[in-house]
């Protein structure tokens, strides 16, 4: 076999492998596409990869750890890096048996157009659907109450990141605009190449971010990297004329499924219904969410930081220690319906708190609702500070605090500033 032919046959081969992998990565989309059809895709999984990961993980690797786990929102889990290596071999082994058997009926375009259709729509469902939650800031919500009082070695690298991206609703936003965008170029054949540039750059710093700061979507995230490459390479060689070899590129034709234009006229149709209803359902979707979580969703009533500037305990007042285990540092009121309650030494533990604002009474309990106790509350006019008294825990109660809303905090009160005479980093 000459060099040209065995390097011909190379690429067949990889273009055949990559297809492969690609179909068994991306299943079942679209048929996940719509909320009404997540359905498919939970039974789809649990009788498929669920079923089949667990047992070669067990089997081939010795480790019985790599199951499925729950809306754990890590992407990734031993299960997810274990399915990809599974998808990786079942690949191998397909791509093996099917150009032996076919080798000579192999059309390459044919499968890099398939699979650049294929590749391309998940990617413009992947990015409408992230890009859509952040410009409506519903994936990076303003940092909770606690973030703020939280020391910043405390935080962990994820959590940093989050508050970092979720302070800025003008970065959030943005950040949101790329994706969508991204996602909108790549609809029209025309603008397809640029869009698969931007995804690919908007890709690109989302895996960097996990990377650096071990969000655990780091595997998906590079998947879609690379997905953004292939399509990118398809049109490699008239980049590279253009804005490396400075030469001139002829007018790309188009390839057409069908050969009578009624029919491609369909299909476009089709397609388009497709990404309107995807993207009107997505929309609805998202502005019902809004009243749910994310900066507009429901706050406490007494949506606010609480910090303690003295304490009583059964009626004796009790000095601040550091390391004092009984005495209350501050309490946080932010989620409705629960109570951040956090000591002297800084341990911190979370109350269900059902508050009645007409009678200024808040009643405790635990997650699994037993009682822990009641406070009454009451404000001073004019100023922030709150006096609370009642049992906690079989104790009388009573303490005085300062009341600190989120626009008290240099971080959200700094504000823009076009001019500054000098740089202003604390």
């Amino acid at each position: 076999m000459k060099l040209n032919s065995f390097g011909e046959e190379l690429l067949k081969y990889v273009i055949l492998f990559f297809f492969i992998y690609s179909v068994l990565y991306i299943f079942p989309f679209p048929l996940n596409s719509f909320t009404p059809l997540y359905f498919f895709e939970r039974i789809f999984h649990q009788n498929t990869w669920h079923v089949i990961v667990p047992w070669f993980a067990e089997t081939f690797l010795n480790n019985p750890d790599a199951y499925h786990v729950q809306n754990t929102g890590s992407g990734d889990t031993l299960y997810d890096f274990v399915r990809c290596l599974l998808i990786g071999i079942l690949s191998f082994i397909l791509c093996t048996v099917i150009f032996l058997l076919f080798r000579r009926k192999i059309n390459s375009n044919k499968l890099i157009y398939i699979g650049g259709q294929y590749i391309r729509y998940y990617l413009i469902f992947v990015l409408l659907t992230y890009g859509i939650i952040k410009v409506f800031k519903l994936q990076f919500g303003e940092p909770y109450l606690i973030r703020l009082v939280t020391p910043f070695g405390e935080m962990s690298p994820m959590g940093l990141a989050w508050n970092y991206m979720g302070f800025s609703k003008t970065y959030t936003v943005f950040a949101g605009w790329s994706e969508t965008i991204a996602a909108i170029l790549l609809i029209f054949k025309r603008t397809r190449t640029l869009g698969a540039v931007l995804s690919f750059g908007v890709m690109l710093n989302v895996f960097m971010m996990n990377i650096s700061y071990d969000i655990p979507v780091k595997q998906f995230s590079l998947h879609l990297c690379v997905f953004s490459a292939f399509l990118i390479l398809i049109d490699g060689k008239r980049l590279l004329n253009v804005f490396i070899l400075n030469r001139d590129v002829s007018k790309i034709e188009y390839v057409k499924p069908f050969s009578k234009k009624w029919k491609n006229y369909t299909l476009q149709i089709a397609k388009f219904l497709f990404i309107i209803v995807f993207v009107v359902l997505k929309l609805i979707s998202t502005i019902r969410r809004q009243d749910m979580y994310g900066d507009l969703g429901p706050k406490h009533e007494l949506y606010g930081i609480y910090e303690l500037n003295e304490f009583q305990l059964n009626h004796k007042k009790r000095p601040a220690r550091l390391d004092d285990s009984l005495q209350f540092k501050r309490l946080i009121f932010d989620r409705p319906q629960l109570m951040y309650l956090q000591k002297m030494n800084d341990e911190g533990v979370y109350y269900v708190a059902e508050t009645d604002t007409v009678a200024q009474k808040i009643y405790l309990k635990e997650r699994d609702s037993s009682k822990v106790g009641f406070f009454d509350y009451k404000m001073k006019p004019e100023s922030n500070v709150y006096e609370f008294e009642g049992i906690f825990k079989g104790d009388s109660i009573y303490f005085k605090t300062e009341r600190k809303g989120r626009e008290d905090f240099l971080l959200n009160n700094r504000g823009f500033h076009w001019i500054s005479k000098y740089p202003f980093n604390r």
